[in-house]
């Protein structure tokens, strides 16, 4: 695992650490607390202090590694970038985060495959106070008209699942993605999200 789980205490980053290689090999039904505790060397009942339930350490562990996932594609978009160019470098970082961090995205892809993103799914898509960076950053395009007038979670939609396609292709099939197959895919993600009515009435205006 290439990023640190250390935002946290040095117990709950090991505790983090370990859920988080139990569950890539064994899945959630697998990775029991006692195991957990094994893995972590963190007394069980020091865990269930921090977490009273496996169900409060999974989804923890989900918004720790979502504020993780945040941090880094959101960083290095420079003042001087324009919305399109932050559009592009955020869904770079996107891939980029989950090719370099294997046990989170196996993680997330269980998630959302889970009981644990229904039960918490309010909270989860609620896009305040940017716990979900990635909607905020969309309906930010949506309300400044430079993206297409559409519910933001149908935008969300398809920039995170081409992401994600995108991921699967490059782990799991061994496809090569050249620097100009990724600028060719990102125009075509942009050209199917901007809102092509407000640059018509740009350029009928100049």
């Amino acid at each position: 695992m290439n990023v640190r789980l250390m935002q946290t205490n040095e117990k709950i980053a090991a505790v983090f650490a370990a859920t988080l290689k139990l569950i890539h090999t064994n899945g959630f039904h697998g990775t029991p607390m006692s195991k957990i505790a094994q893995e972590s060397d963190v007394a069980i009942g020091t865990i269930y202090h921090y977490f009273p339930s496996k169900d409060d350490l999974i989804f923890a562990l989900f918004k720790h590694c979502r504020s993780i996932l945040n941090d880094y594609i959101f960083d290095g978009i420079k003042e001087d970038f324009d919305y399109k160019a932050s559009f592009f470098h955020v869904w770079r970082n996107f891939v980029q985060f989950y090719l370099e961090n294997g046990r989170i995205f196996s993680f997330f892809e269980q998630f959302f495959s889970s009981p644990y993103y229904e039960k918490n799914k309010a909270e989860i898509q609620e896009p305040v106070g940017g716990q979900n960076k990635v909607l905020d950053f969309l309906q930010e395009g949506i309300d400044k008209k430079i993206l297409k007038q559409v519910n933001v979670h149908l935008l969300v939609a398809s920039y995170i699942g081409v992401a994600l396609s995108t991921v699967h292709s490059i782990k799991f099939k061994d496809l090569h993605f050249s620097e100009q197959n990724m600028k060719e895919l990102m125009e075509i993600i942009w050209d199917g999200a901007v809102n092509r009515n407000k640059i018509i009435n740009e350029i009928y205006e100049v």
